[in-house]
């Protein structure tokens, strides 16, 4: 009979084996757009593995995970803020107690998307004055410095990006488009490719804002491209409302409904009922140009009513804001 040493380290590996499987197992759901089967995947993992044999390396690793897909169902579904930050702050504490740089930037990475989104899902606008995403901000930056430490390019092109967020919505454009364009040379760079592609979009949006209409839709075209190559559907949704909304600008109706008309497709087969809302106010948007009064109307009451449901302060805003600019229709 085996010593119970030798069976408990045969436990270890098992035990990681099965972690790593796991592991796999929920990355391919998410990207697949598989959100809910992801996390209910991890969710009941973390009951099964309390057992002493466990690895903290491998609970870590469990945990980051599962807080990076609670991010994303909370991007598609609003809900669980509460959890995800609690979860966060648990791998936080392991990595900690460990040791482990590489775990502790992850967190603290972890934890400056959840305050950053928290505070874009409870704010009317998305530009807002210095004092907001702060929390988000300095998180991010912490994340930022053990990463370049560490030399991690993929960690230090995803900070770059979340801390180009917080200056775009302070409205400070030129920094965030300095801290976009380092995390896409970046992730370029060193073969990053998913970490291309939330850099171009925004990259896009700053165009679009300055009214930069060929810049825009050359960069809007990019981030699609990137993200199709990356296959990563849950945020699909969001490339071609940004597609839409270039067309739009650039008074082509005609393409902008068909991103828009795609990306409801897409939301509504994941459950996305954020992008849903954003679908049918971009719909609305192009009604509007069509001159089709009623059917705009329609669409801007439909999103103001999944709005509320979401609790989505910024939808909630535009869909009143466009009803109530055409009261006289």
């Amino acid at each position: 009979m085996q010593s119970s040493v030798s069976t408990s380290e045969e436990l270890t590996k098992h035990y990681t084996t099965a972690i790593d499987a796991l592991c796999e197992i929920a990355s391919a759901c998410c990207a697949l757009g598989r959100v809910g089967d992801a996390r209910h995947l991890l969710g009941t993992s973390l009951q099964l593995i309390e057992a002493s044999e466990v690895e903290p390396r491998d609970r870590l690793k469990l945990l980051l995970l599962y807080s990076k897909i609670l991010i994303v169902d909370q991007l598609l579904t609003f809900r669980d803020a509460d959890l995800l930050f609690s979860t966060i702050v648990q791998a936080k504490q392991i990595a900690e107690a460990a040791h482990n740089q590489q775990g502790i930037a992850d967190a603290l990475s972890l934890l400056g998307q959840a305050h950053y989104f928290a505070t874009v899902f409870n704010s009317s606008t998305l530009d807002s004055p210095q004092g907001k995403y702060e929390e988000a901000l300095t998180y991010q930056q912490q994340a930022l410095s053990l990463r370049e430490a560490l030399h991690d390019t993929r960690g230090v092109s995803e900070s770059h990006f979340f801390i180009g967020n917080v200056y775009e919505r302070w409205q400070q454009n030129d920094l965030a488009q300095q801290h976009y364009t380092n995390a896409e040379r970046i992730a370029e760079q060193y073969g990053h490719l998913y970490e291309r592609t939330e850099p171009a979009r925004h990259l896009a949006g700053l165009a679009l804002h300055r009214g930069n209409l060929d810049q825009a839709l050359t960069y809007a075209l990019q981030a699609l491209s990137l993200r199709e190559e990356a296959r990563f559907q849950p945020f699909l949704p969001l490339d071609h409302l940004l597609l839409s909304s270039v067309y739009l600008a650039k008074g082509d109706t005609v393409n902008a409904l068909l991103h828009t008309e795609i990306a409801s497709a897409i939301a509504s087969e994941m459950g996305n009922k954020g992008a849903l809302v954003l679908s049918l106010l971009n719909l609305g948007d192009i009604q509007v140009a069509q001159k089709e009064e009623a059917q705009a109307r329609a669409s801007y009451e439909q999103a103001l009513v999944l709005a509320q449901e979401l609790q989505f302060a910024y939808a909630i805003a535009r869909a009143s804001e466009s009803l109530e600019r055409h009261t006289k229709w």
